[in-house]
């Protein structure tokens, strides 16, 4: 049997409809709240069905498949499916040794995409706090073993990764490490990961130039090109 929770929140009121564990996850979720938080006033969302849910290690929630009942301002109705997953950090770390530069990516398996070695720069899920700068120091200490300080994170975008069907967002910082050649060079093959997430990683350096040759990888590829575009 269906339940449903009213939910009023950044200008929409709703219905959210599901199993009562499921809604009730989604709807004190850091997703659902930031996917409103932005949402164009001139959505309009009647009801929102929760399909699915799958939960992080904590207890949270990790993805939703969710169908929304929505009209535009002018009563017309609209696309409604969704994946929400949330909002990530995508991190382009740069190695600097005299005149030379490398970039820090690493190798994990990616199922969804039935690829087993997905080459990307270290990139993350935001978590319930929202603090982006934060996150994106956990996690290039975490996925490559280097402690950065928030402060030397430096802004570059933010993109949509799959408007089509997905809320996820995902904000894009660099950062420029001044490392001897012999450390940098101690670094490629590495293995590392956060435990507790089920990760394993390869730490890969490469020229910083060479990147596009190593990775499809959009974000990857989307902040090198940011990046050379400030430089």
């Amino acid at each position: 049997m269906k339940n449903n929770l009213k939910i009023n929140m950044f200008g929409q009121s709703f219905e959210l409809i599901g199993e009562n564990e499921d809604i009730n996850l989604v709807a004190k979720s850091s997703q659902l709240k930031n996917w409103l938080e932005r949402m164009d006033k001139r959505f309009i969302i009647k009801k929102i069905l929760v399909q699915a849910v799958d939960r992080r290690y904590d207890g949270g929630l990790l993805f939703a498949k969710l169908h929304a009942d929505v009209i535009d301002h002018n009563g017309n109705l609209m696309h409604g499916a969704l994946f929400m997953r949330g909002d990530a950090v995508a991190m382009l770390i740069i190695l600097k040794s005299k005149d030379e530069k490398w970039v820090v990516l690493t190798s994990q398996p990616r199922f969804p995409v039935g690829v087993y070695e997905s080459i990307e720069i270290p990139a993350g899920m935001m978590d319930d706090k929202g603090d982006f700068v934060s996150t994106a120091a956990k996690e290039i200490e975490e996925e490559v073993g280097i402690k950065v300080n928030a402060n030397q994170l430096i802004y570059l975008n933010e993109f949509f990764a799959s408007c089509g069907g997905c809320d996820e967002s995902i904000k894009m910082y660099f950062c420029e490490i001044e490392m001897p050649k012999e450390k940098i060079e101690k670094l490629h093959g590495k293995i590392t990961g956060a435990e507790h997430e089920n990760e394993k990683l390869r730490v890969i350096i490469v020229p910083f130039d060479e990147l596009p040759k190593h990775t499809r990888d959009p974000k990857s590829l989307l902040a090198y090109c940011q990046y050379k575009g400030m430089i």
